[in-house]
C-alpha cells in the first residue's frame, strides 16, 4: 500500500496531528503559512489537504493536483473552497459541522452573565484603582425571561443551559414545529410575543434575506424597557444603528456582541457605549472546540481515504463513474427544488418527493433525496447542512419524509416533484432537466410553466385581471428593481394567475409590501436559488 500524504495548510491542533501520526502509511506535513503559489507547487504530491479559513482553495489550485482526493475544512464554513471546482474533479469536500456548537452556546451564556453583572466594566473600574460597588448593581438570571430566535443546534444548547439556570425560555423559529420547543422545555411563541416578553434576547439563525437585521428599530420598539440583547451568531442579524439609538435613549439596558456587520468593527459607534460588551468573534474559540474540530477532520479524512466512508461531505463525489454524468444535472435540480420549498413553506411537517420517468429506473434516487433535503434545510438552519447530516436534521425537526419512484411520465424522461406541507399551507414544485442539462421549473402548485430555476425570483399569485402585470412592472420600477425575465401561467378556469419574475437585484421589503397591498395580488414571495 502506498503512503497517504496529507497537507495541513493552516495549522492544526496537536490532537488531530496525533491521529494522523498514529496510523502506519500516513505522512502528514505542516508547512508554515504557505502562499497560494507555493501550495500549487507541492500539492500534486498529496492525497488530502486540510485548511482553515486562511488558505483559499480555488479552481486553479485544484487543477494542479491530480492525486488529490479530499479537501477537509477544519471548521464549518467552506466559503474559501471552490466546491464546484472540486466536485468537477471528483474531489470530496468535507467540513466539521457541530464540533464547535457547545463552545458557541457556552460563549453566549458567558456573555449573558457578564452583561447581567457588568463584569467587564467592573474589571476596568478596578484596574483604574476604583471600588464602585453601587455603580455596578446587577440582575440575576433566575426567573428572567430569555427569548431565543433560532432553535437550531446552538440555540437548543443555549435553551438547555438557560433552563438549567431556572430561566423562563421563549423560542421562535419559523422553520420548526412548536412541539420541538416543548420537548426542550421552552415555550414556542410568535416573534412579536418574544420581543414583548423577553428580558434577554439572543439570536442564533443563519444570515439570510429573511433574518438580516431581524432585530431592528421596529422590533426593538416592541421590547420592554431594560431588555438586553445578545448576538454570538452572525454579523448583520442586528441593525447596529438601531441598537445604538435604543441603548443611547435608555430603552435597551445593554448588549453583548461577538459578531458585527463589519469585522473588525473599527469606527462602530457601539464601541463607545459603556453598556455594551464585546468579544472579537470568539464563539468557537475554545481549546476543546479546536481539539474537537482537529480530531474530527483527521478521523474523517482517514475514514474516507482508507475505508471509503464519507462523513460530513458538502459536495457529492460518491457516485459511481457510470452514473455520475447522468445524475449530476438531477442533483442540481433536486437541490434547487428543495431550496425553493425551504423558502416558500414555513413550519414544514411533511415532505414528499416523487421521481417520475424512465431516467429514475437507471440511476439511484437516495442521493437525490438527500440533496432535496439539504436544499430544503440550507436556508432555514444556522448550522451548515450537508448531504450526510441532512436526513438526521430532517428527523430532528420531526418532518415526515416520503419518497417514491414511478416509471410513468408526463412527457419528460425525468421529472422530480417536491411537495412541502405544513399545518396551514402546501406547496408543490416540479422540475426537469432539458437537453443540454438545462434546469427548468415546469409546475408550481397547479400552474404549468417553464421557468429557469436560478437567481433572485419574485413569485406572485394574483387574480387574472387585466392590467395586473403592468402594475407589477410599474411597482418594481418605482423601487429600481430591474426585471430580467418573466414567466406567466394561469388556471384553466382563468380566475387566478401566477408570475415568476427573475430580477437583477433583490426587491426591498417596501416593494414587496407595495405589491401585497394591491387588491388583485394574493401572494408575493421572494426567493433566491
Amino acid at each position: 500500500m502506498s503512503t497517504l500524504n496529507i497537507l495541513i495548510c493552516d495549522g492544526l491542533d496537536e490532537s488531530g496531528l496525533s491521529v494522523f501520526r498514529s496510523v502506519p502509511g500516513v505522512r502528514v506535513d505542516v508547512p508554515d503559512q504557505l502562499g497560494a503559489e507555493a501550495i500549487k507547487e507541492i500539492l500534486p504530491d498529496y492525497d488530502a489537504m486540510i485548511v482553515r479559513s486562511r488558505t483559499k482553495v480555488k479552481a486553479d489550485m485544484i487543477a494542479t493536483a491530480p492525486r488529490l482526493k479530499v479537501i477537509g475544512r477544519a471548521g464549518t464554513g467552506v466559503d474559501n473552497i471552490e466546491v464546484e471546482a472540486a466536485s468537477d474533479r471528483g474531489i470530496l469536500v468535507m467540513n466539521t459541522p457541530g464540533a464547535n456548537a457547545v463552545a458557541a452556546a457556552e460563549h453566549t451564556m458567558a456573555m449573558m452573565l457578564a452583561l447581567a453583572r457588568h463584569i467587564p466594566q467592573a474589571t476596568q473600574s478596578m484596574r483604574e484603582g476604583l471600588w464602585e460597588k453601587k455603580k455596578f448593581m446587577g440582575t440575576e438570571l433566575f426567573h428572567q425571561t430569555l427569548g431565543i430566535i433560532g432553535l437550531g443546534k446552538i440555540g437548543s444548547i443555549v435553551a438547555d443551559r438557560a433552563l438549567a439556570m431556572k430561566m423562563d425560555v421563549l423560542a421562535h423559529d419559523p422553520h420548526i414545529v412548536p412541539e420541538m420547543a416543548a420537548v426542550l422545555g421552552a415555550e414556542y411563541v410568535s416573534l412579536d410575543d418574544l420581543f414583548a416578553r423577553s428580558d434577554f434576547i439572543t439570536v442564533h439563525t443563519p444570515l439570510t434575506a429573511e433574518t438580516r437585521r431581524i432585530i431592528n428599530r421596529e422590533s426593538l420598539a416592541k421590547t420592554k424597557p431594560g431588555v438586553r440583547v445578545l448576538n454570538c451568531a452572525r454579523g448583520g442579524l442586528i441593525d447596529e444603528e438601531a441598537l445604538y439609538e435604543f441603548i443611547s435613549n435608555g430603552h435597551v439596558a445593554g448588549a453583548a456582541l461577538d459578531v458585527f456587520e463589519k469585522e473588525p468593527p473599527a469606527g462602530n459607534p457601539l464601541l463607545g457605549l459603556k453598556q455594551v460588551i464585546f468579544t472579537p468573534h470568539l464563539g468557537a474559540s475554545s481549546f476543546q472546540a479546536q481539539e474537537n474540530v482537529s480530531r474530527a477532520i483527521a478521523s474523517q479524512i482517514l475514514d474516507y481515504l482508507q475505508r471509503g466512508l464519507i462523513r460530513n461531505a458538502v459536495n457529492f463525489p460518491s457516485i459511481s463513474v457510470k452514473d455520475y454524468d447522468k445524475i449530476r444535472p438531477y442533483l442540481i435540480l433536486a437541490e434547487r427544488l428543495g431550496h425553493l420549498q425551504g423558502q416558500l413553506c414555513r413550519q414544514i411537517q411533511k415532505l414528499e418527493i416523487v421521481y417520475r420517468g424512465p431516467d429514475f429506473q437507471e440511476i439511484p434516487t437516495q442521493p437525490l433525496t438527500q440533496t432535496v433535503i439539504k436544499g430544503l434545510l440550507d436556508p432555514i438552519m444556522a448550522e451548515k447542512v450537508n448531504l450526510i447530516n441532512a436526513p438526521l436534521l430532517l428527523r430532528q425537526r420531526q418532518i415526515e419524509l416520503t419518497a417514491t419512484t414511478t416509471s410513468e411520465s408526463k412527457g419528460f424522461t425525468g421529472e422530480i416533484t417536491v411537495r412541502a406541507k405544513s399545518k396551514d399551507e402546501e406547496y408543490s414544485a416540479s422540475g426537469t432537466v432539458l437537453p443540454g442539462s438545462e434546469i427548468r421549473l415546469v409546475q408550481l402548485n397547479n400552474y404549468r410553466l417553464e421557468a429557469e430555476l436560478e437567481g433572485i425570483n419574485l413569485i406572485i399569485q394574483n387574480m387574472d385581471k387585466p392590467g395586473t402585470i403592468g402594475i407589477i412592472g410599474t411597482t418594481l420600477g418605482d423601487y429600481s428593481v430591474n426585471i430580467a425575465n418573466m414567466h406567466l401561467s394561469r388556471t384553466r378556469e382563468r380566475d387566478k394567475a401566477i408570475a415568476i419574475i427573475r430580477v437583477d437585484n433583490e426587491a426591498p421589503p417596501e416593494a414587496v409590501e407595495a405589491l401585497k397591498k394591491h387588491p388583485h395580488i394574493i401572494l408575493v414571495k421572494q426567493v433566491k436559488i
